[in-house]
C-alpha cells in the first residue's frame, strides 16, 4: 500500500513539474491573418518564385525596348607602321610617306520597321511568361496556406486533447480517492485500485505526450514565421467557429476552379504561349526591313594616294531590307512543330480540366462527410457522457463493476477526441475545397 500511495504522489509531482513548466512559458496567441501574413514573408519557395517574377518583369521590358532604334559608338585610335616598296625581285625601292596616327569614330543607329511580327509577338511572349509567373506565384502562396491551416489546426486539435486529457486526469484523480474511501470500508477489492491507478498513469502520460507535441508544432510554426522558438503559441478558437458549410453545387465549385485555379489558368496560358510561338516561327519567313543613320569622323582620308593626313567628316542614311533564304528549308519542319507544341498544349488542358473535375469532387464530398461527422459525434459525445454518468452511479451504488466504468470512461474520451479531430479536419476540408478552386 505503501508503494502505491508513492507511486501516486511521484505520478502527480510529474504532472504538476510539466504542466507548471508549460504553463509559465512565454504565450502568444496566433491569428490566423499574421499566420498567413508572416508565412508568406518568411517562406523561401514564395521568396524564390517571386524573383521569377521579377525576372519575368525585366524580360518583358526588354522585349520592349527591342522597339527602339539601336544605338552604337565605336571609336577606333591606333599607330599605322611605315610601309615598304619592294621591287619585283624583292629589293628596297623607299619607304612612302604616310600618317603614323589612325583616327575612326563613329555614331550609327537602326530603327526597324518591319521585322514580320518578330518584335510584338516577342513582347507577347514575354507577357504571357509575365502570366505565368504570377499564377505560379499564386499557387505557391496558396499551397503554403494550405500548409500553414494543417499545423494550425494539428495545433488547435492538441490543445483541445490536452484539455480533454487534463479534465479526464481530474476525474480519475476523483474517482481513485472515492474508491480508496469504498476499499477502506471494504466494499471493493485492492484490484480496483490498482486498475484505477493505470487509469490515472495512462491519462497522466497521455497529457505529458500532448504538451510535448504541442511544443514541437509550435517550433515548427515559428521557424516557418521567422518568429520566437521558445513562444508557445496558441490558435485562435473563433477560427473554428466560422461558417464553412457548402452553399451552392458541385458544378458550381468545378466551374470557378476552371476559371481561377491557378494551375487550369497556366494550362490556358500555355496554348496561348505555343500559338504565339507559332507566329515568332511564321515570322522568320518574312523580311526584316529598317533604316538606318550614321555618321562617321576618321583621319586619315581614305581612298587616297597618297594618303593625306586630314580629318574627314561624313554622314548618310540607309534603308536596309534584308531576307533568309535559307529558312526556306526549314519553314516545313518548323511550323509542323510548332502546330505541334499547340495540340501538346490543348490535350494537357484537357488533362488539367478532367483532373479538377475529380479533385474537386473529391474536396467536396469529403467536406460534406466531414460535416456530417462533426454532427453525428456530437450525438455521440452527449450519448458517452450519459452512458458514463449511468455507470459511474452504478458503481457507487455497487450495482457495476469497475471493468464497466472504465470502459464507459474510455469510450467518452474517444469520442470526445474524435470529435475535436472531425472539427479541425471539417475546417481543413474546407481549405482544400477552397484551394482547388483556386480561392485560398
Amino acid at each position: 500500500m505503501t508503494k502505491i500511495i508513492k507511486r501516486t504522489i511521484t505520478l502527480s509531482l510529474i504532472s504538476l513539474v510539466t504542466f507548471f513548466s508549460f504553463e509559465t512559458s512565454a504565450q502568444y496567441k496566433l491569428s490566423v491573418e499574421e499566420l498567413f501574413q508572416k508565412g508568406i514573408e518568411h517562406s523561401i519557395t514564395v521568396q524564390s518564385t517571386y524573383l521569377k517574377t521579377e525576372i519575368a518583369n525585366e524580360k518583358n521590358s526588354l522585349a520592349k525596348n527591342k522597339r527602339l532604334p539601336d544605338v552604337a559608338v565605336v571609336g577606333q585610335f591606333g599607330y599605322v607602321g611605315t610601309s615598304t616598296i619592294l621591287d619585283k625581285d624583292l629589293s628596297f625601292v623607299k619607304h612612302p610617306s604616310a600618317p603614323d596616327w589612325r583616327q575612326n569614330y563613329q555614331l550609327s543607329a537602326v530603327q526597324p520597321l518591319y521585322e514580320g511580327g518578330r518584335i510584338n509577338n516577342g513582347i507577347k511572349k514575354s507577357e504571357l511568361e509575365q502570366e505565368i509567373a504570377r499564377l505560379s506565384l499564386s499557387q505557391d502562396k496558396a499551397n503554403l496556406k494550405l500548409w500553414l491551416v494543417s499545423k494550425y489546426l494539428d495545433l488547435y486539435n492538441l490543445y483541445r486533447q490536452r484539455d480533454i486529457y487534463a479534465i479526464s486526469l481530474d476525474e480519475a484523480k476523483r474517482r481513485l480517492q472515492d474508491i480508496r474511501k469504498m476499499r477502506e470500508e471494504g466494499m471493493i477489492t485492492t484490484n480496483d485500485v490498482l486498475r484505477s491507478e493505470i487509469e490515472l498513469t495512462n491519462f497522466d502520460l497521455s497529457y505529458q505526450e500532448t504538451t510535448n507535441n504541442i511544443a514541437l508544432v509550435c517550433q515548427q510554426l515559428a521557424i516557418a514565421l521567422g518568429m520566437d522558438e521558445d513562444i508557445v503559441y496558441e490558435p485562435d478558437s473563433a477560427f473554428l467557429r466560422s461558417q464553412m458549410n457548402i452553399d451552392t453545387g458541385i458544378e458550381d465549385y468545378i466551374q470557378t476552379a476552371y476559371l481561377e485555379y491557378p494551375q487550369m489558368r497556366i494550362a490556358k496560358t500555355n496554348i496561348a504561349l505555343a500559338k504565339n510561338n507559332l507566329e515568332i516561327t511564321k515570322a522568320d519567313y518574312l523580311p526584316s526591313l529598317s533604316l538606318q543613320f550614321g555618321n562617321t569622323f576618321q583621319r586619315p582620308l581614305p581612298n587616297t594616294s597618297p594618303v593625306q593626313d586630314l580629318f574627314i567628316d561624313s554622314w548618310g542614311i540607309t534603308l536596309n531590307l534584308s531576307y533568309k533564304i535559307s529558312s526556306l528549308f526549314d519553314r516545313k519542319h518548323s511550323l509542323s512543330m510548332a502546330k505541334t507544341q499547340i495540340n501538346l498544349q490543348e490535350l494537357a488542358e484537357e488533362q488539367q480540366r478532367q483532373n479538377i473535375r475529380g479533385i474537386v469532387k473529391s474536396a467536396y464530398l469529403k467536406h460534406k462527410e466531414a460535416l456530417m461527422r462533426v454532427k453525428l459525434l456530437e450525438t455521440s459525445v452527449e450519448q458517452a457522457n450519459e452512458n458514463y454518468r449511468i455507470v459511474d452511479t452504478k458503481y457507487f451504488n455497487q450495482l457495476a463493476i469497475l471493468t464497466d466504468l472504465l470502459d464507459a470512461n474510455t469510450i467518452q474520451l474517444e469520442v470526445e477526441l474524435k470529435l475535436t479531430a472531425a472539427r479541425t479536419n471539417a475546417v481543413y476540408t474546407y481549405y482544400q475545397l477552397l484551394n482547388v478552386c483556386g480561392k485560398l
